[in-house]
């Protein structure tokens, strides 16, 4: 113990050198904030798509929607999950270098835009078909004969 302390006076004071083992708790800590920000985050989606599923009617478009948000949502959750574990084995080697993760951050930003923009498409696309109304109609338009009105 007297040695890391001498070591933490040496490395606090000036420009030296910090050592990696005395910022463990630190590093360990922001490894579980930063896992518990990306649970927040697919919660969030999780729930976008359940609530268009509970309230956003009955349709298959609906449907669709919310199956591209519950699917991103468990994605993010797996990515999560295996970058916490990947960090902490790092944190427990003691490996130095890039901690930051710059590509999975503007990926989710580009999902979302996509999701939304699907989800939007979906709900604002126009029928071009109408369902028949009787079973005579269904007939003649499979036949691709139009009924006479």
């Amino acid at each position: 113990e007297a040695a890391m302390a001498q070591q933490q006076t040496n490395s606090s004071g000036g420009g030296g050198t910090v050592d990696f083992k005395l910022l463990r708790p630190k590093n360990y800590f922001a490894n579980e904030r930063t896992f518990i920000n990306w649970l927040q985050l697919a919660v969030t989606m999780g729930g976008l798509g359940l609530a268009l599923l509970n309230f956003g009617g009955s349709g298959i478009r609906v449907r669709i929607s919310a199956f591209i948000f519950e699917t991103g949502a468990l994605a993010l959750i797996v990515y999560a999950y295996a970058m916490f574990w990947h960090r902490a084995n790092r944190l427990r080697r003691g490996e130095r270098g890039s901690w930051d993760d710059r590509t999975v951050p503007v990926l989710v930003v580009i999902f979302f835009i996509f999701a939304t923009a699907i989800n939007f498409g979906l709900t604002f696309h126009k029928k071009v078909y109408t369902p028949p109304v009787d079973n005579l109609s269904v007939l003649t338009m499979s036949w691709g004969v139009k009924k006479n009105r």
